[in-house]
């Protein structure tokens, strides 16, 4: 039955995209689209019985926000104020039939993995040393963050707008800062995915503050994500919430995200919470959060006269593994446009005053498949993406490195859906190397409590003789050492 509901969601995905590039309907489109959304969103929740905050149901959300949240409140008629010009001037179809497409395919993904028989345990004690490792990680973080903000003149980063600390992080060195929104989310999906029950309350209060410094400084993507997937962790390790607490959370991000917008656009020091929210409006805060439709529309018009990528995008976001070490530091050189990333690469060729003053607009998790492959790119990676996502769902809450590490790449993950890779495997690999280092840490410290294992060999456990015979020696003592072979064997500690 998996694969006949795999087969039909990809046929549908299929015949959906074709059907609604011949009827070239913008309304229509997004309207599809929004019903493909709600459907796959229908089917994860009852028919896999997945959370709200599940991993593929947080992607699937955050996904459909970003690319419709304008397409789709317009063609139902509910928003027609203040649109952009880039949405009235386009084809939006071609783009809105390529999301259709990719929900379908992220449904059969989703389908392929086959939901397990046996019920999830309930979660266990949590990891004390992997939590400690995950608090520690993230104040490290947090002092990166206020060395950060000195590196950029301390009190005039409390003078700058949200724009203007682009400026800022391409005059002075940056480091820091940016290494600061690295670090205090793997710290807090660690200590997250390694606490107890009890302690699960705790780093939600630990994880408050920066998603609130976040959304206040006006980096909600940030804040956005890293409280979603710390809620999730928590969760799933045993927080007990109410059943209306979801949709309560929901609201409350709906209602931030306009409110970030309001405040970003003075200095710190000049922002008043009140007035951004009397300013805010609900639906525009969906509205603008559906503004990642953008980078997609553009791209299909871009790339019809560009040859594909051939998955160079990737390549050269993996070569970002490694971070900038060097003493001394200075901005980055010259890059040909087509070396560029996808996120650069659209905001040179559709904006190029706000790249000349280091500003983006951001990207698309459908167009970076389609600008490296096409359509078939759009196909694979969303079958791949659902179905791994799937499993993240499947995840044993018993096993708190495992889970730390699903967070270290679901994370980043969901960061991908309104941007390029290159924000996904520089987090995700030293996120999963600071898993592997605690993991190991853990494993010393209960090797050392037990005694289990020699101080040279740590990795092979010690073994004893049991049942070996005594013989006598020439002297008539009994000897120690055995003469021969043993009848007993060995037993593990």
């Amino acid at each position: 039955m998996s694969r006949l509901s795999v087969a039909i969601a990809l046929a549908a995905g299929a015949g959906v995209w074709q059907l609604l590039g011949e009827l070239g309907d913008d309304r229509l489109a997004a309207l599809t689209a929004g019903l493909a959304l709600a459907v796959c969103l229908a089917i994860g929740r009852w028919r896999r019985g997945l959370s709200l905050v599940s991993p593929p149901m947080l992607y699937l959300g955050v996904f459909g926000l970003f690319h419709l949240g304008m397409a789709l409140p317009w063609a139902l008629g509910l928003y027609s104020k203040d649109l952009p010009a880039w949405f009235l001037s386009h084809r939006l179809t071609p783009a809105l039939a390529l999301v259709a497409l990719a929900i379908c395919c992220y449904l059969a993904g989703l389908l392929w993995v086959r939901p397990r028989d046996r019920p999830s345990p309930g979660p266990p004690a949590g990891n004390w040393t992997l939590f400690s490792a995950g608090v520690a990680v993230a104040l490290a973080g947090g002092w990166m963050l206020l060395a950060g903000i000195e590196n950029f003149g301390g009190a005039r980063f409390w003078e700058a707008t949200y724009g203007e600390t682009y400026r800022m992080a391409q005059q002075f060195d940056p480091r820091w800062f940016g290494a600061s929104f690295t670090m205090i989310p793997i710290g807090l999906y660690l200590a997250a995915a390694a606490a107890s029950p009890r302690a699960t309350r705790w780093v939600l209060w630990l994880a408050l503050p920066w998603t609130a410094g976040m959304f206040y400084l006006g980096y909600r993507g940030h804040g956005l994500i890293t409280g979603l997937v710390v809620f999730s962790l928590a969760r799933k390790r045993g927080l007990q919430t109410p059943r209306w607490t979801q949709a309560a959370l929901a609201a409350l991000i709906i209602l931030s995200i306009p409110v970030g917008r309001e405040l970003r656009d003075q200095p710190p020091g000049e922002r008043s919470l009140a007035g951004a929210w009397e300013q805010a409006r609900v639906l525009e805060g969906v509205v603008e959060m559906g503004g990642s439709l953008r980078p997609l529309v553009h791209t299909l018009v871009y790339m019809a006269e560009e040859p594909w990528r051939g998955g160079a995008t990737y390549g050269r976001s993996l070569g970002r593994i490694w971070p900038n070490l060097s003493a001394d530091w200075a901005g980055g050189g010259y890059i040909a446009l087509q070396d560029l990333p996808p996120n650069h690469w659209l905001t040179a060729r559709a904006e190029p005053e706000v790249f000349h003053r280091h500003g983006g607009l951001g990207f698309s998790a459908v167009a970076e498949p389609y600008m490296n492959f096409g359509a078939p790119g759009v196909v694979v990676y969303f079958v791949a993406l659902g179905a791994l996502l799937g499993k993240a769902a499947q995840c044993c809450s018993q096993r708190p490195a495992a889970l730390a590490a699903w967070a270290m790449i679901l994370g980043p993950l969901l960061w991908t859906t309104r941007n390029s890779f290159e924000v996904f495997f520089r987090p995700a690999a030293w996120g999963l190397g600071v898993v592997m280092a605690a993991w190991l840490c853990s494993r010393l410290a209960r090797a050392a409590e037990s005694g289990g294992y020699s101080c040279a060999y740590w990795w092979r456990p010690r073994r004893a003789f049991i049942g070996a015979p005594r013989v006598a020696s020439s002297h008539g003592a009994r000897s120690a050492f055995p003469i021969g072979r043993p009848t007993g064997g060995y037993l593990n500690r």
